[in-house]
């Protein structure tokens, strides 16, 4: 079974990969604000480059097959 993730709270997403609608990048959750009293999820995302994007849970996409493939084990760790 795969991990249970709530995208009304963000928990369960911490460590997946996320990619950014808008402009297509790429990398891995690293922290989750959950959401509280009708706030939405906050997450924050390490891009390849290894710069940080903040943003709002529906701000980003889970990756399609192709895209999931060009991230390395190294750094999803």
């Amino acid at each position: 079974m795969g991990k249970s993730k709530n995208p009304a709270t963000g928990e369960g997403f911490l460590g997946e990969i996320m990619v950014h609608k808008l402009s297509r990048a790429m990398g891995v959750v690293e922290h989750v604000d959950e959401a509280k009293a009708g706030w939405p999820p906050q997450i924050t995302v390490k891009l390849t480059d290894g710069t940080l994007k903040k943003g709002r849970l529906s701000d980003f996409r889970e990756p399609s097959g192709n895209e999931r493939a060009k991230i390395t084990p190294a750094q999803q760790a």
